[in-house]
């Protein structure tokens, strides 16, 4: 009895190690805090969360991520010319159809314990997209690090079918300012969807393994034509992401160069 109990235990903990390893895999990329969120109609209604800062940049001899972040960037999708899918089928409409207040989505939160500056990213008609953050000491490779934001409440169109929409942000952590053709695992990790602009990351670690934000259903009831109802993705275009992500100071573009 006393073999078999010894035997149990260490199987648990053998289970317990594995489970500990995959949740670590599975968190090793940067992330949304809170990557699942409900709707919010409050007026003026913010969701508070943060782009979570895995690891820095790897070294070119072992691979290690010993390199530090000396700053981040983050896009959402702009609902104009977004790339939108339901249940998995491109959809030809427009994001109206499933999100009815979409044009501001990300409010800065005042921050400077990891970078000193700041700023936001807009499209032309002043709606605020995303943001860059960096200088400073920056992120010491070996640490996680916490930048603060809040989206702004999502209503999902209460005559569409949507149970769920998810948002896909564009997210680079940068450790070296290069131009695009400098990108490699030791300058920057780009966790962006592969879409077909210059910041898909082919071969690089965190190719086509964005970050996401999904919003579920839980103000107006799904209308009883639409049975289980549908999933809606949106991801920033090519288009988009050749346009707004970048690092502009003062009117000078830093990254990329």
């Amino acid at each position: 009895m006393k073999k078999h109990n010894e035997l149990m235990t260490l199987m648990q903990i053998a289970l317990i190690s594995i489970f500990l390893v995959s949740v670590q895999s599975a968190f090793a990329h940067t992330r949304l805090r809170i990557p699942v969120i409900e709707e919010n109609a409050a007026n003026h209604g913010s969701n508070y969360n943060d782009v979570v800062i895995a690891h820095g940049c790897q070294n070119t001899t072992d691979g290690a991520s010993t390199i530090d972040t000396l700053g981040t960037v983050i896009v959402f999708p702009d609902g104009k010319d977004s790339i939108i899918e339901v249940d998995g089928q491109p959809h030809t409409g427009p994001l109206t159809d499933f999100v009815a207040n979409w044009l501001s989505p990300v409010t800065i939160i005042q921050d400077s314990s990891i970078f000193t500056h700041q700023e936001y990213i807009r499209d032309t008609l002043g709606n605020k997209l995303g943001f860059w953050t960096g200088g400073g000491k920056g992120l010491r490779a070996g640490f996680r690090g916490l930048v603060p934001f809040t989206t702004a409440g999502v209503v999902i169109e209460p005559t569409s079918c949507a149970r769920s929409v998810t948002f896909v942000p564009a997210i680079a952590d940068i450790c070296e300012i290069t131009d695009t053709n400098g990108f490699n695992n030791s300058t920057v990790q780009l966790w962006t969807a592969a879409v077909g602009s210059v910041f898909d990351g082919i071969g690089l670690h965190g190719y086509n393994s964005p970050a996401t934000l999904k919003v579920n259903r839980s103000i107006a009831p799904l209308p009883a034509s639409c049975g289980d109802g549908v999933d809606v993705v949106v991801k920033p275009s090519a288009e988009q992401l050749d346009r707004d992500f970048k690092i502009e100071l003062e009117g000078q573009k830093i990254w990329p160069k």
